[in-house]
């Protein structure tokens, strides 16, 4: 439905975003209760979702997920929130849209938001790259204990 609305493509790699709008990333998320799960404010891009029961939409800068995630103690099914998160769309209700029509426009404006915040977007980067190597330390110090223990 968003590409159909707004022209955009979807992306090869469902790890930078669903879909692309004018060369920016885009995460579509459906939603059948007002809880919007697995957000991922790592990923520092544009949040669309749509809500099934009364067809609205919600289009958010990154910049307001990252301060949305910030609040929260852990994340969901992780410790980092900025991982993945659960988010309410009664948090969201300032950024419903009134009509489909301004689908494509609230989310570049949305875009330029988030582009006036470049220290946030670092700063996700920098969570990403950290998150992946404690896994990546922590996969090896386990398969090594695994393997001294011959639990391998």
């Amino acid at each position: 439905m968003f590409v159909a609305a707004t022209g955009a493509t979807k992306t090869e790699r469902a790890a930078l975003g669903d879909a692309v709008l004018d060369g920016h990333f885009v995460e579509v998320k459906q939603a059948r209760s007002p809880t919007l799960n697995q957000v991922r404010a790592v990923k520092y891009i544009v949040l669309v979702a749509f809500f099934v029961p009364d067809g609205q939409w919600y289009v958010v800068p990154a910049n307001e997920i990252v301060r949305q995630c910030a609040r929260k103690g852990r994340g969901q099914h992780t410790e980092n929130p900025f991982e993945s998160a659960t988010m309410s769309l009664k948090n969201l209700s300032g950024y419903k849209i009134a009509n489909v029509n301004e689908l494509k426009p609230k989310v570049l404006e949305a875009v330029a938001e988030a582009e006036t915040y470049p220290e946030l977007g670092d700063l996700m980067r920098q969570v990403l790259v950290d998150s992946k190597d404690v896994a990546k330390r922590s996969t090896e110090a386990v398969r090594e204990a695994l393997g001294r223990l011959g639990l391998d």
